[in-house]
């Protein structure tokens, strides 16, 4: 099995956490480190209490943010660190709260609380803990299941249906069959969470690289139908998009995969809470995205550049690449900015102003021939010159 490396913060805190009583490194950080994935957080648990733990890190700017559940946060060169007390969980509410804990010494025992194998694994600084001998077989044959009862584990809190899904997927690991089978029977539960905490864990399974398998493993535990009812239409060809632009484009625009979620079905989106620039970002693309293929001319491409902008034309351009060459497309916009191309009303070289000397002082008159002007020059770029203008304005008056 891999060994452990720490860093050299780690290894500090750690060594901080020994000195005053028990100290493990926990969770995520092990895991990755055991799959051979590098890291991006770390977290401690310890036997000592909140109190105690403040004292010692006193200079570390802790904070506390559980303080019912024992856990302050450190901040350390640059970096923010969670340190919460072993404890046993003894209730939860249908709502995922958990109304009664008990603190603890044991390791293992706090061990047993978590949800998946993968993730009860903790680290003293010289050997690994494992909730059990299963835990240790799981990593080692890249095995996800949920600890002890799967059941019981989703009924304690249904959003680790979701975080099975997204960390199969973004680990590349094999779900268990039997934790496929608890999470398809109680695929209902998922209800029971808010709409924020879905949507959290959604979008960070559309910002990885496995997105299309995350969505294909939504779609087939009857998940999918649950979050978004209507997402499932055509879900193959969406699924085989997400995985074009999970090979083609290695970025985390969640927008660009609500997109393919959303096509023909623009009434999930609802289902959502989106702040308000990615809401109108995602239906200016939906709205206009079946206009892509019929854009042939300069002239139709600065119209759309109006409606939508730039760089929305160009995420737009992006989706339509799974099953469209857009390379004309691309050229031809490029070409545009580069030429600096007139597109908007403030790229005349007119104003209302100008319009007025002619006599024209109806408001809506003005801005019927600003347009006017700006139809002229979208067709003809050399058009735009204020003398050239005002003398088309004038002979159209």
């Amino acid at each position: 099995m891999k060994e452990i490396t720490l860093t050299k913060d780690v290894k500090k805190i750690l060594h901080i956490l020994n000195a005053n009583g028990k100290g493990y490194v926990v969770g995520g950080y092990i895991r990755d480190t055991l799959l051979g994935i590098k890291p991006k957080d770390c977290d401690f648990c310890t036997d000592m209490d909140y109190e105690k733990l403040k004292e010692i890190f006193k200079d570390y700017c802790p904070k506390e943010i559980g303080k019912a559940f024992g856990i302050i946060q450190i901040y350390f060169r640059g970096n923010t660190y969670e340190i919460a007390k072993l404890r046993k969980d003894i209730e939860f509410t249908k709502q995922r709260n958990i109304t009664e804990i008990k603190f603890i010494n044991s390791i293992e025992e706090d061990l047993q609380r978590r949800d998946f194998t993968v993730n009860a694994i903790a680290f003293d600084g010289k050997k690994l803990i494992f909730s059990s001998e299963i835990g240790r077989y799981d990593i080692e044959k890249k095995i996800l299941r949920f600890v002890g009862d799967a059941n019981r584990r989703i009924d304690e809190d249904p959003l680790r249906i979701l975080r099975a899904i997204r960390i199969a997927s973004e680990k590349n690991l094999k779900l268990l069959l039997e934790s496929k089978k608890a999470i398809f029977e109680r695929r209902e539960t998922i209800k029971r969470v808010s709409i924020e905490r879905i949507q959290e864990e959604l979008f960070k399974m559309l910002r990885g690289e496995k997105s299309a398998e995350a969505i294909g493993l939504l779609n087939l535990l009857g998940i999918l139908e649950q979050i978004l009812p209507n997402a499932s239409k055509n879900i193959e060809k969406k699924i085989e998009c997400l995985k074009f632009l999970d090979k083609n484009y290695k970025n985390e625009d969640v927008v660009l995969k609500l997109v393919i979620l959303f096509l023909n079905n623009q009434e999930d989106i609802g289902n959502l809470k989106l702040d308000g620039k990615r809401e109108k970002i995602l239906k200016d693309i939906l709205i206009n995205f079946s206009s892509i293929e019929m854009l042939k001319t300069d002239y139709d491409i600065k119209k759309m550049l109006q409606v939508v902008g730039k760089e929305t034309l160009l995420k737009m351009l992006q989706i339509k690449s799974c099953d469209y060459d857009i390379s004309f497309l691309k050229n031809k916009i490029d070409e545009i900015y580069l030429k600096n191309d007139p597109i908007q009303l403030k790229d005349l070289k007119i104003k209302g102003g100008d319009i007025i000397s002619l006599g024209v002082t109806d408001g809506l008159e003005i801005k019927k021939y600003l347009e006017f002007g700006l139809k002229k020059v979208l067709k003809n770029p050399e058009l735009n010159n204020k003398d050239i203008l005002l003398k088309l304005i004038k002979e159209d008056l």
